[in-house]
């Protein structure tokens, strides 16, 4: 009876999850977004028991024993361990709630590559976590959603979300994937080239966070005569000495790095648009491309994707949280879907 009245004052406690390979992040419906914390697990090697998680667990990254080690749980868009993913899910939960009056309902958005098998056992994750009611979605139909597209007219819309381990191209249109495609050309492919190319060009070994860094202070995606005079100190270690060291890199190494995935996403946009219906395509030429996801902020991205496929390209307004936003909107949908479920089975 009490447990009814509290629901009474508060209502049910519903959730959206964006589940990431970089971050996760949490939604709750009349609120916003209540969580925003790296995907990371740090154990203890000896142990193997949890030690910290997110944000924490990323501040021991590359600074600590080989005691401890940190792990991505999700890679490259893809869940490698769902034991730690479960407990990453559940601490962040937790921790986005703050209190827990009712079994809270959740939305969830997954890469869009793995497989029925996996999807069900996220699901089950959930329920095992004390979720009252579950639903998964792709991410890319989440993002759209969170980018406030009209996805359920019957025109086209092409977005592109660009995030950490992988880029998911989707063509919509009344509400269905029409086409799609999944590249690893993504964040961390950028990070990967830049460190590789410093190393090469400055003898500088560097982190992914160092790597990150450089792309977001002096990286751009169209790099011009005018960005000669862009440089940043970055540390790491001398690849001939060993010792630490520090360079100042170039916002023209930095491009050379990106120059390649930038390519390969531009590859990925042009094989769904040519496999795209003449209508929807008509529909796209009209209505551009749009872009979410954390690394669809990088400079000068939107101009050379319209260079390169010859289609208008648009930053949505919230581009790191465009799937969580989106699984938050796709709530109503699952109560509804619930609800018809109920009267069928009457």
């Amino acid at each position: 009876m009490k447990e009814d009245i509290l629901m009474a004052l508060f209502g049910k406690q519903r959730l959206g999850i964006d589940l990431g390979t970089a971050n996760t992040i949490i939604y709750i419906e009349n609120k916003g977004i209540a969580l925003r914390e790296p995907s990371i697990i740090a154990i203890n090697s000896e142990t193997k028991e949890v030690v910290a998680y997110g944000k924490e667990a990323a501040a021991l990254v590359g600074r600590t024993s080989d005691k401890y080690e940190t792990i991505h749980p999700i890679q490259d868009g893809v869940i490698a361990d769902f034991s730690l993913t479960k407990q990453l899910l559940a601490f962040f939960i937790k921790k986005a709630l703050h209190r827990s009056l009712s079994k809270p309902e959740v939305v969830i958005s997954v890469p869009s590559n793995i497989s029925k098998v996996e999807r069900r056992a996220v699901v089950d994750a959930l329920k095992d976590l004390g979720i009252g009611r579950a639903m998964i979605i792709d991410e890319s139909f989440s993002a759209a959603v969170g980018a406030n597209l009209p996805i359920y007219e019957p025109r086209g819309h092409l977005l592109v979300d660009i995030g950490a381990g992988t880029t998911n191209i989707a063509l919509i249109s009344y509400g269905e994937v029409v086409k799609s495609l999944t590249s690893r050309a993504a964040g961390n492919a950028m990070n990967q080239a830049i460190k590789e190319l410093v190393r090469t060009h400055y003898h500088l070994v560097i982190g992914d966070q160092a790597a990150e860094d450089l792309k977001l202070s002096i990286g751009n995606a169209a790099y011009a005569d005018y960005d000669k005079e862009d440089t940043l100190v970055v540390k790491g270690r001398n690849s001939g000495t060993g010792l630490p060291d520090s360079k100042e890199v170039t916002a023209a190494v930095v491009a050379q790095g990106l120059d390649e995935v930038i390519r390969q996403i531009a590859t990925g946009i042009r094989q769904v648009l040519e496999v795209t219906p003449p209508e929807l395509a008509a529909d796209i030429s009209e209505n551009g491309i749009v872009l979410t996801g954390g690394a669809a902020l990088l400079k000068r991205l939107p101009e050379r994707l319209h260079d390169s496929v010859g289609v208008p390209v648009h930053l949505s307004q919230q581009p790191i949280d465009a799937v969580a936003i989106g699984a938050g909107k796709m709530l109503k949908t699952m109560t509804d879907q619930a609800k018809e479920k109920e009267r069928n089975a009457r």
